[in-house]
């Protein structure tokens, strides 16, 4: 009969082919439709590029097209102030699934990135001003879906350089995806 040091020895050997073969798994793919540059006579190598768009600019990754339609201030109430030199804004997204697969969608892949480069996430609490009521939530969209909706955040006011930016959860960091909000 093994001894114990032998049957912890084979646990670990059989722990790690295990390991191992998740690891190594090919019966999957993955591709990517990053925009890349490149330059005559070098490498084609993708890299992560800058996108930048504007009000009304469409921005596509790896077939899931954002655009980015509105941008609105909004004026506080009585009980919702911005920050000591700030505005609230709301953009109005829309995204569209151009794959053949489900895609994830949600508020906290955009941010707003100031002109000094502070990037701050959305604004849960928004003035009564904000009427509209369509916020945008999370979800899936199935293959050739879409979905709109509004997201909230606080900017500098006469920021001219602020930007809303977009870091799809399904490439992580992939380069600056961003509008800029006119403003």
């Amino acid at each position: 009969m093994p001894n114990r040091q032998t049957r912890l020895f084979g646990a670990i050997i059989i722990l790690a082919l295990v390991l191992l073969a998740c690891g190594t798994s090919t019966t999957g793919t993955v591709s990517s439709n990053t925009p890349t540059t490149s330059t005559p006579g070098s490498s084609e190598t993708p890299t992560p590029a800058s996108v930048v768009s504007k009000v009304g600019g469409t921005i596509t990754l790896n077939e899931v097209a954002v655009t980015l339609v509105s941008v609105k201030r909004l004026a506080g109430d009585e009980f919702t102030q911005p920050k000591a030199g700030n505005e609230f804004i709301v953009v109005h997204v829309k995204i569209v699934n151009k794959s053949s697969s489900e895609v994830d969608y949600n508020p906290f892949d955009f941010h707003v990135r100031s002109g000094s480069g502070n990037i701050t996430d959305e604004e849960f609490s928004l003035p009564s001003s904000y009427t509209a009521n369509n916020m945008l939530s999370s979800g899936k969209l199935s293959a050739g879906g879409n979905v709109e909706g509004d997201i909230g955040f606080q900017v500098k006011k006469g920021d001219h350089a602020a930007q809303l930016t977009w870091q799809p959860s399904f490439l992580g960091n992939a380069g600056d995806n961003a509008w800029n909000l006119g403003l």
